[in-house]
C-alpha cells in the first residue's frame, strides 16, 4: 500500500455520527460561472451548471463541499451583487430548485465528499425587494448611502428564525447533509455578536450572552427543523480585529454557547465594510498564509464540544496538513484553491502537490460585480473558471500537428503544455537562458511568493511532457520557424518597456522599474519612481520595506488607476507604500506610518540630471526631487511588430499575451488556454 504524503489532512473523522473522508473543505464561495439564472419571478434559480461547478471540487478531493451563501429572506437582496434566492415560493421550489439540488448532492454524494448548504441574511449589506423598505440590524441606524436600518424587535427576530429553518428544510430535502450559517463579518447575525454593531440595552445586547441571544434562537429553531440526523455548521468572526471588537474570551464563550446546536465551527476574521480589515477576511500578497489560524488553535484548546475549521490564504497541502498534525483544527477551508484548481485535493492526496496550480490571492474572483467585469467570477491562474461546459481534452476532436511556441513566459508555456496535453507535438523557444518571462522577479519579493510559485507550476507543467521540447538560449528567427515546415505557430514574444521622451533618460542613474529585483543594493538609498501604476506602486513598497526612501511621481490624480478591477489590492498597495510592511502583522489598525515615501500626483517629470528630476505639477511649478537612482515604471508597448513578423510561417498563427495586447497574468493565462483549444 502506497503511503499517503499528507497523512493527518486526508484522514477520516467523524462528527454527529456521519464520516467524512478527510479534513480538506471547500469553503463557501459565491460567484461561479453562470451558477445562477434569473427565474420568471425574479429569483435565482440554480442551474445544472452550478451542479457541475461544486460536483467537479468533489471529484477533485475535497472532503466537504459548501455552496456559496443563499439568502433566506425573501424580502432582501444578498449583498452587493443584488442575489435573490427565495426558499418561499413552493412552486419554483419544487419545479426547478429541488431537482437541481438532488442533482447537485447527488453527483458530490457519487465522489464520497460531504454536500453543504450556506444559509445568510444581508443585514445592512443587503437591498430591500421592494423600493423604500428599511434594512435590518441590531440598532436603528443611517447607513452612508441612504438606507435606513431598523433595530428587530422579538417579532422580527422570531420571523428571521423561521426563514432560516425554512430554507434549511429545504436544503435537507434537496439532499444537503451540513447547513452551514454565516453568522460573521458583518452579515445579520454577525453583526449581532459584534459590540461594534450592537449597543442594545435590552436582553439582546450588552453581554456576550445577550448578544448571542438571537443567533442562538437562529441555531436553535434549525436545529429542531432539521433534526438530530445533519451537520450544522457556524461561520464567525473569531476576531473582528478592530478596537471594541469581540474579544478572544468573548468568542470562547460564545462558541461555548454554539456548541449546544452546531457541529462545526470556522473560525473566520474581520468585517466586510472594514477594509483594513479585509485582508485577513480574504487574505492576499500582503498577509501571511494561514493567518488566521492562531484564532482557530486558540478557540480549540479552550473549547470542547465542537469542531474547530480554520481559513484564510490557505493553499499548500504540506502547510494544511501540518496544522492537523499540531492540533491547531480539525479542519482546514480554501475557497480561492479550488477556485484556481479544482483538484486541488485529488493532486495532493495522490502525492502530486507540485501539480496543484496555486492561487495567487488577488481578489479577481472576488469583483465580478465590478467594472469592467461583467458579472462572472473568473480567476487570473485558471482561464478555464469561465469554460465549466468545455470539453475535457480527449474529447477535443483534432489532427495531431508539429506546433512552436516562440517565447517562454506566461502566455507561451500556458500555450505549450495545453497543447502538449491533448497530443500535439510541440517545440517552445525561450531566447533567455530560463523560463518565466517577466515573472521571474516574483522570486525577489516577499509578497509576491504566490506568483513565484505559479511561474515554477507553469515550469513543471512544461517539463513533464515527452512531446513537448524546450529550446533555451534560442531566439526564434521568422526564416528559422518557416524552414522547419511547423502546421502552427503560437507567438508569445511579449512585451517592451516603454521609455517616456524625458530628456535624461539615457544617464547612468536611469534604470527600468523591471531590472532592479536582485539588484536592489546597487540602487542607492534615495530612488524617484516614475510612474504610479502598479508595477511602480508595487515595486515602491518593496523598495521602502527594505528602508529605502521613494518618491513617486505620477501624472495622473490618482494611483494604480488601471487596476480598480482590483480595488482590494489596490488599496492594500497603496497603504503600504506609506506604512511600514509586515506580513506576518495582525493588527492594521494600529501599523505606524513609515516616513519614507512622497508621493507626487498630477505631476510630470520635465528632466533627469545625474542628481535627480525635475517635475512640475498641474499648476506649472516646478520641483527638484533628489535622487541617487531613477526608475522607469512607464508602461509596457507590445511588440507587435516582431510578433508580426512570424504571420507567414505557418498555416495557422497565432498572436497570445502581451504582444497581442498588453494586460496581465490573467490575459496571458486565458489567450494561451485559447490557442490550444483552436489548434
Amino acid at each position: 500500500m502506497s503511503k499517503l504524503m499528507f497523512p493527518h489532512l486526508f484522514s477520516p473523522i467523524t462528527v454527529r455520527g456521519i464520516t467524512i473522508k478527510n479534513r480538506v473543505v471547500s469553503s463557501c464561495h459565491s460567484g461561479g460561472p453562470n451558477l445562477y439564472q434569473a427565474g420568471d419571478n425574479g429569483c435565482s434559480n440554480l442551474t445544472e451548471t452550478a451542479a457541475l461547478y461544486f460536483s467537479a471540487i468533489a471529484r477533485g478531493g475535497a472532503g466537504i463541499v459548501n455552496t456559496g451563501h443563499l439568502g433566506v429572506d425573501p424580502r432582501y437582496y444578498l449583498g452587493s451583487n443584488h442575489e435573490y434566492f427565495n426558499f418561499h415560493d413552493d412552486k419554483m421550489i419544487h419545479e426547478h430548485q429541488l431537482p437541481v439540488m438532488h442533482m447537485m448532492c447527488d453527483m458530490i454524494h457519487a465522489y464520497g465528499a460531504i454536500a453543504s448548504i450556506e444559509l445568510n441574511h444581508p443585514g445592512h449589506y443587503g437591498t430591500p425587494v421592494e423600493e423604500g423598505d428599511s434594512m435590518l440590524g441590531p440598532m436603528d441606524c443611517v447607513l452612508p448611502d441612504g438606507k435606513k436600518v431598523r433595530a428587530m424587535d422579538e417579532a422580527e427576530m422570531t420571523c428571521v428564525a423561521d426563514y432560516f429553518a425554512r430554507a434549511a428544510l429545504i436544503g435537507k430535502r434537496g439532499g444537503f447533509d451540513m447547513i452551514n450559517i454565516h453568522a460573521a463579518h458583518n452579515w445579520l447575525l454577525g453583526m449581532f455578536f459584534s459590540p461594534i454593531n450592537n449597543k442594545r440595552t435590552d436582553a439582546y445586547g450588552g453581554s456576550a450572552e445577550n448578544r448571542a441571544r438571537f443567533p442562538l434562537m437562529v441555531l436553535k429553531r434549525i436545529r429542531e427543523t432539521v433534526g438530530d440526523n445533519m451537520l450544522i455548521s457556524v461561520r464567525f468572526s473569531a476576531s473582528e480585529l478592530l478596537k471594541g471588537g469581540i474579544t478572544i474570551e468573548e468568542t470562547i464563550a460564545t462558541i461555548n454557547m454554539i456548541k449546544e446546536y452546531a457541529d462545526i465551527v470556522q473560525c473566520s476574521a474581520g468585517k466586510i465594510f472594514n477594509y483594513v480589515t479585509t485582508g485577513f477576511l480574504f487574505p492576499m500578497q500582503y498577509m501571511d498564509h494561514g493567518c488566521n489560524t492562531y484564532l482557530a488553535e486558540t478557540v480549540r484548546k479552550h473549547v470542547s464540544g465542537i469542531k474547530v475549521e480554520t481559513v484564510g490564504g490557505i493553499n499548500d497541502p504540506a502547510m494544511a496538513d501540518q496544522l492537523i498534525a499540531d492540533g491547531v483544527c480539525d479542519f482546514v477551508a480554501m475557497a480561492r484553491s479550488f477556485i484556481a484548481d479544482p483538484n486541488w485535493a485529488r493532486k495532493a492526496h495522490d502525492g502530486h502537490p507540485e501539480d496543484i496550480r496555486p492561487c495567487i490571492r488577488c481578489l479577481r474572483c472576488l469583483n465580478y460585480a465590478t467594472p469592467p467585469q461583467t458579472g462572472t467570477s473568473i480567476c487570473t491562474v485558471n482561464p478555464r473558471r469561465v469554460l465549466p461546459r468545455a470539453l475535457e481534452q480527449s474529447e477535443l476532436p483534432f489532427q495531431k500537428k508539429h506546433v512552436a511556441v516562440i517565447g517562454g513566459g506566461p502566455a507561451g508555456m500556458q500555450a505549450a503544455y495545453e497543447l502538449a496535453v491533448k497530443g500535439h507535438d510541440v517545440e517552445l523557444y525561450e531566447k533567455s537562458e530560463k523560463l518565466g518571462g517577466r515573472l521571474e522577479f516574483a522570486d525577489h519579493v516577499d509578497f509576491k511568493e504566490d506568483v513565484a510559485r505559479y511561474r515554477r507550476y507553469l515550469e513543471r507543467q512544461v517539463l513533464k511532457y515527452p512531446n513537448l521540447t524546450v529550446h533555451l538560449n534560442t531566439e526564434a528567427t521568422p526564416a528559422q520557424i518557416d524552414s522547419a515546415n511547423f502546421d502552427a505557430v503560437v507567438v508569445a514574444v511579449g512585451s517592451s518597456d516603454a521609455i517616456p521622451p524625458i530628456p535624461g533618460t539615457d544617464s547612468p542613474n536611469v534604470r527600468l522599474c523591471t531590472d532592479i529585483f536582485g539588484k536592489e543594493d546597487t540602487l542607492g538609498q534615495k530612488v524617484v519612481m516614475i510612474g504610479g501604476g502598479t508595477v511602480g506602486c508595487e515595486a515602491t513598497v518593496h523598495l521602502q520595506s527594505l528602508g529605502k526612501k521613494v518618491d513617486v511621481v505620477e501624472m495622473a490624480d490618482e494611483l494604480m488607476p488601471e487596476a480598480h478591477d482590483l480595488d482590494d489590492e489596490r488599496r492594500f498597495t497603496i497603504y503600504y507604500m506609506e506604512h511600514e510592511f509586515n506580513k506576518h502583522n495582525r493588527n492594521m489598525v494600529d501599523v505606524p506610518e513609515n516616513g519614507r515615501v512622497r508621493i507626487f500626483l498630477k505631476t510630470r517629470c520635465v528632466e533627469i540630471t545625474d542628481k535627480g528630476v525635475w517635475t512640475e505639477d498641474s499648476e506649472g511649478k516646478r520641483q527638484f526631487l533628489e535622487a541617487d537612482t531613477v526608475l522607469l515604471a512607464t508602461g509596457f508597448r507590445a511588440k507587435s511588430e516582431e510578433a508580426s513578423a512570424f504571420a507567414d510561417t505557418a498555416l495557422d498563427v497565432i498572436m497570445i499575451g502581451d504582444c497581442k495586447k498588453v494586460g496581465s497574468i490573467m490575459t496571458c493565462s486565458a489567450t494561451g488556454l485559447g490557442a490550444a483549444m483552436s489548434i
